[in-house]
């Protein structure tokens, strides 16, 4: 009876030693979480919006093991967010929808807030202003008895959007009710400490400035700007892009050529100082160069006229090779889970494992005329997890091959447009099964010849390789692409290329 008693006290300890292990390999599961999300944050910031999709899907990984649902909700939140600024609106929409599922978000006011603004920020990509309001208006409502300084910050952020709405979608819209939110907008940061966000005050004297200069008012528009550029003086900010570039197009607009061309130079080289957004200095670029050409320096407009186009492909390289990384991702979130979940069945076999072990011992002391027995069991168990480890190894070996003929499918699509085989156009309607249908849509009558051209452009191709490829003049191909603007009606200062990309959600 002792010895029974003995064996129950030393399981009974081994127990709470197999669960103190288990708490502290917890623990630090959750601080490299914690981590992971801070450098997801932090590449936000940097608009690194890549890097945040990687962070946020470790985080997701090992967050969904530990079952934390605050950790998952904003894995999914900086996930959902990166997709957003990587132009994958329907797949951002997703997992907006998997961190909402969560109870931490349901019951968490401030995270239903930040969710709703990216859903919010995908509708005026979508190029749906009515819902975009509405979502903002949603957001003011949630958040209209809170006076924490974020609630504060993500209502200032609302007003500017329906300042922005009313401003750029809104027909027939009043300059005065602009202003109104703008003046909301006011009142929100006014309740928040200056030091600590002069960067979201600077924003609001920025894009104040902007709307009394598109209102051709041009004194009150100098005076926000110049405030604006001075409040990031105040606080010895070396980022001031954003304050040279607006003041560059109030004295563009003013035709005062040399002060404006002043500040985009400035502009410019503040951007390549801190390797900040290059899209600004595109536009920078584009402005310098036409800037040039007025004052009659042919040399520096041709100068910065290449320093445009180089720096536009670069762009469209990257965002071609950021898009395909990041559905990469996506493609893979799948097998990730199947993964989670295999491990979850892994380590429930374990413990069942350790469950049969120590009843054994129990009754390996007790009865030893059962011990044969005992060991026979024992060894059906280890033979039936040796199965399941091979399977899983089986399962491993099928999902890298499989994921090796998905990232192959794309790049011979690629390589038979080069070769102007063809076959192309057919391949690439297996790959993209929608986007022959989704164009028809807009435009029935489209001829063949202008949906493989528009196949090419939708690959990232340049105008000089598509002539190159398909034995064409590149003025052919620039006609042929004109045409396609006047009738997709596709705004003048927005790239064909772009439109088809936000146009077209489909993973191959």
């Amino acid at each position: 009876m002792c010895t029974i008693k003995k064996i129950i006290s030393n399981l009974f300890l081994l127990i709470i030693f197999f669960l103190s292990c288990q708490a502290a390999s917890q623990n630090k599961q959750l601080k490299k979480i914690d981590e992971l999300l801070k450098k997801a944050d932090i590449s936000n910031k940097k608009y690194e919006d890549l890097k945040e999709l990687e962070y946020g899907k470790a985080a997701n990984i090992l967050a969904l093991q530990s079952g934390n649902s605050e950790r998952i909700t904003k894995s999914y939140f900086f996930m959902a967010r990166s997709l957003l600024n990587l132009g994958l609106q329907k797949e951002s929409f997703i997992y907006v929808k998997k961190a909402e599922e969560q109870d931490f978000a349901k019951k968490d006011i401030i995270t239903k807030a930040l969710l709703l603004e990216i859903k919010g920020a995908n509708y005026e990509i979508l190029r749906l202003p009515s819902q975009y309001a509405k979502i903002e208006m949603e957001i003011i409502e949630l958040l209209k008895d809170k006076t924490d300084y974020v609630s504060l910050e993500i209502k200032s952020r609302c007003y500017a959007n329906l300042a922005n709405h009313n401003q750029y979608y809104k027909k027939n819209a009043n300059a005065d009710s602009t202003f109104i939110y703008l003046n909301l907008q006011k009142k929100q940061l006014e309740k928040l400490p200056e030091k600590k966000f002069f960067s979201a005050i600077c924003e609001h004297y920025s894009f104040k400035g902007c709307s009394f200069l598109l209102n051709k008012k041009n004194d009150s528009a100098f005076y926000y700007l110049k405030k604006s550029y001075q409040l990031k003086q105040k606080y010895k900010d070396p980022v001031l892009y954003l304050q040279y570039y607006y003041l560059g197009d109030y004295y563009y607009q003013q035709k005062q050529y040399h002060n404006a061309l002043d500040f985009y130079l400035k502009g410019a080289k503040n951007i390549q100082s801190y390797s900040l957004r290059k899209d600004y200095l595109l536009d920078m670029y584009k402005n310098i160069s036409d800037i040039y050409n007025i004052l009659g320096e042919k040399d520096k407009h041709s100068e910065y006229g290449k320093l445009y186009s180089q720096l536009k492909k670069e762009l469209l390289i990257k965002r071609t090779n950021e898009l395909d990384y990041a559905l990469n991702v996506i493609l893979n979130d799948e097998n990730t889970e199947r993964k989670h979940n295999e491990r979850k069945k892994y380590i429930w076999i374990f413990s069942g494992i350790f469950l049969l072990i120590s009843i054994f011992l129990i009754i390996y002391f007790v009865l030893r005329k059962n011990l044969k027995h005992k060991e026979s069991l024992i060894s059906e168990v280890n033979n039936t997890v040796q199965q399941k480890e091979e399977l899983i190894s089986q399962k491993h070996i099928e999902t890298e091959e499989l994921q090796l003929k998905i990232n192959d499918v794309y790049h011979k699509v690629v390589e038979l447009a080069k070769s102007n085989d063809p076959t192309f156009y057919f391949r690439f309607q297996e790959v993209y099964p929608m986007f022959q249908k989704k164009l028809l849509e807009i435009i029935p009558n489209l001829r063949t010849s202008e949906l493989i051209l528009c196949a090419y452009l939708f690959l990232g191709f340049t105008t000089k390789d598509i002539a190159d490829y398909t034995f064409k003049s590149v003025n052919t191909i620039r006609n042929r692409k004109q045409n396609l603007r006047k009738k997709f009606n596709i705004r003048t200062e927005q790239d064909i290329e772009s439109w088809l990309k936000n146009l077209f959600e489909t993973k191959p």
